[in-house]
């Protein structure tokens, strides 16, 4: 793993200008934690997937549903349908990551790519991953682009003691990769450098890198072009 700085630790886990409106969709999931109620439903996948860049009602479609029938008559139902209250209530007793739950969470970011794949014919796992996090932030990690592009920066494969979770039948590949490698790379800073280090401190770290290294490049393009 490439070593880490402690400013680096230190601006990741400061509160940013995103911190405020993080903290409104937080505060909603946890309020608003189970999926009985249509107007809660629809408030929590409408604001967290447009605000995060990967809105639901980007589909593949057979039809010409707009977006307000599209979510009271499709996304509501489905989700009410699911059993992912089920999911979400067993997982929100776990306390921290540890390597004996880390099967459960990727089981639940599985189970409901399925489900919203029912509903968009896609792979959502991004959308599922950035849903997930805010009803159990300390569980679950954010996967983008963004993130997975940092992510090799530090990380390189995912640790020995890992690969096994990435191999079981219902879990997402891809996502279950990037998940353990995210799960090595907290571990190894909250023992060396700073305990009270959080998923959510991670993504500032990832997201940072990755504005940083497309900075640079910019950077370098616009100095050759004006050679």
């Amino acid at each position: 793993m490439k070593e880490l700085s402690l400013s680096q630790i230190d601006k990741a886990m400061q509160n940013n200008v995103w911190h405020f409106s993080n903290e409104i969709l937080y505060n909603m999931c946890k309020e608003n934690f189970e999926h009985k109620k249509d107007e809660h439903i629809l408030a929590k996948i409408l604001f967290i997937g447009r605000i995060y860049a990967a809105a639901i009602e980007r589909r593949k479609t057979k039809n010409n549903d707009i977006n307000d029938n599209f979510y009271i008559d499709t996304v509501a139902p489905k989700f009410k349908e699911s059993n992912i209250d089920e999911h979400l209530t067993r997982l929100k007793s776990i306390e921290s990551l540890e390597i004996e739950n880390l099967k459960f969470v990727l089981e639940t970011h599985y189970y409901l790519t399925k489900v919203i794949n029912e509903i968009t014919e896609l792979n959502k796992r991004s959308l599922v991953s950035k849903y997930l996090h805010f009803h159990l932030p300390e569980l679950f990690f954010i996967y983008d682009t963004r993130a997975v592009q940092a992510l090799s920066n530090f990380v390189s494969k995912v640790p020995n003691n890992l690969k096994h979770l990435t191999k079981l039948e219902n879990v997402d590949t891809e996502y279950a990769k990037f998940f353990c490698k995210c799960y090595a790379l907290k571990t190894e800073i909250k023992e060396k450098l700073n305990s009270n280090f959080s998923n959510r401190h991670l993504d500032n770290l990832l997201i940072e890198n990755a504005n940083s290294k497309n900075s640079e490049k910019r950077k370098n393009i616009i100095d050759s072009a004006d050679l």
